[in-house]
């Protein structure tokens, strides 16, 4: 039932001067790749790119968000603990491991995650909405809530957070509230909140 943000893929970071057109190049070729759905052809360029930068954690970065649309999850995750191993501030590297342990089922690792990338990053609606979904998964449902309220807040027209947030408030009994929210959800074009208002919200 609730729905997951996609992963946003960052763009062009510096490299050392030494191999940097290159990098540069192959990092641009790679992004091109993935945004086109060619996860293991994004893989391949990032490889390269990793050949000449090794700790360049935008690249393990990317690289294992590729990993995680191949639902290599544990790959994923060994590229994003490389990428804060490399940067410990990178807090994409956090936000993404998160997801990637959510899909493992690993909610307290999840959780772990998303709560530095929030320290890191206060103000990305993303994050909170993603952190909602694994205290959902938890059953903390009013801290979910909580969460999914901080995405909206930050982003008004988040569908995905209104969407997410129905579900613990239908689950505490606050029926009508999850009717607006998915309502909400589907005016702002998230056609999957249709059945669920046919289904609880007649």
């Amino acid at each position: 039932m609730l729905r997951i943000l996609p992963l946003l893929l960052f763009f062009l970071i510096a490299f050392n001067s030494a191999a940097q057109q290159t990098a540069t190049e192959l990092f641009r070729s790679g992004n091109e790749k993935f945004k086109a759905g060619r996860y293991n052809d994004a893989i391949q360029l990032y490889d390269q790119v990793l050949k000449l930068e090794p700790k360049h954690a935008p690249t393990l970065t990317n690289r294992g968000v590729s990993k995680d649309r191949l639902r290599d999850y544990r790959g994923a995750i060994e590229d994003f603990t490389k990428a804060i191993a490399a940067d410990a501030k990178y807090t994409e590297a956090y936000l993404s491991r998160g997801l990637s342990r959510y899909n493992l089922r690993d909610y307290k690792a999840s959780l772990q995650d998303f709560n530095k990338g929030i320290e890191l990053k206060p103000k990305d609606a993303r994050a909170y909405n993603n952190r909602g979904l694994v205290r959902y998964a938890l059953k903390d449902y009013r801290n979910a809530i909580t969460d999914y309220s901080k995405a909206i807040e930050l982003d008004k027209e988040y569908a995905e957070a209104y969407y997410n947030r129905s579900a613990p408030r239908y689950n505490i009994g606050e029926k009508a509230n999850a009717c607006l929210d998915w309502t909400k959800a589907k005016n702002l074009g998230l056609k999957e909140a249709e059945p669920y208002l046919k289904k609880y919200c007649k």
